[in-house]
């Protein structure tokens, strides 16, 4: 399936972000198509009016979102977001016409690992629940994969991650958390639409599992973006908003041949 310039691209935020934390993306991404930053249940404004958090929840959640803006759409997720992506268009490949995820996995496929994951997960959405929104934020910002950032890149995220109602991130943590989903390695063959895979280059984890998921999808490409971590389009906002594009772009050109 080729991107159509006219093509939207829709945008799925990571765990205790809100759409706003593509605003500098969208900026460097420009008018060229219609764009489209949607908010995950449990996150920001929506917190639990779209229902408490589930794969099954959040799956048709974006298909109502997705079929809001005309499908089939170019779909951008970042790490948990980058999650939510890849099922949905292993569930609705119809609508998805590209696919691009950013500091992402397939899943756990170790069931001990899963399990471990898990627990761990439940743990911390019990602490979220008896703490503050302040402590919790202190919190999110000491978690490894995103401490390497600039204090500046850091403080600049803080508001966005204080908008959260603390029982709906739980309820998201346990819902929709990388424990939540089965694997979905064994399935990435079926996926029939172009993949970009995004890894900064000093997050090895995520960039060895952006190279396994790009060796099983049928079409796919990985870019390491040099001097990044975990966040990459925040951290080289106008660096991955050029990658995405050529990307896009370059699907549309095979498309006509």
């Amino acid at each position: 399936m080729s991107v159509a310039a006219d093509t939207p691209l829709v945008l799925v935020h990571g765990f205790a972000q809100t759409p706003k934390s593509w605003q500098t993306t969208i900026e460097c991404l420009g008018d060229a198509r219609p764009l489209h930053a949607i908010e995950l249940p449990g996150h920001g404004a929506t917190a639990l009016t779209r229902g408490e958090p589930s794969v099954e929840n959040v799956r048709a959640q974006l298909l109502a979102d997705v079929d809001a803006v005309v499908p089939p759409v170019a779909l951008w997720g970042y790490s948990q977001g980058s999650r939510v992506a890849l099922d949905f268009a292993l569930a609705h490949p119809d609508r998805v016409a590209a696919l691009i995820l950013e500091s992402g996995t397939a899943g756990i496929d170790d069931p001990l690992a899963r399990a471990d994951r898990r627990s761990r997960d439940f743990a911390l959405a019990s602490r979220i629940e008896n703490q503050s929104i302040e402590e919790f934020v202190q919190l999110w910002e000491m978690v490894p994969a995103l401490t390497d950032q600039s204090r500046e890149l850091i403080e600049a995220q803080r508001a966005d991650r204080l908008s959260h109602d603390l029982a709906a991130l739980a309820a998201a943590l346990r819902g929709i958390g990388q424990a939540a989903y089965e694997p979905m390695w064994s399935r990435l063959p079926e996926l029939r639409v172009s993949v970009l895979t995004i890894s900064g280059e000093r997050d090895k984890i995520y960039t060895a599992n952006a190279e396994r998921i790009t060796a099983a999808v049928p079409q796919a490409e990985h870019v390491t973006v040099a001097g990044a971590g975990h966040s990459v389009h925040l951290e080289r906002p106008a660096e991955v908003a050029e990658i995405v594009a050529g990307f896009l772009a370059e699907q549309r050109s095979e498309g006509r041949r």
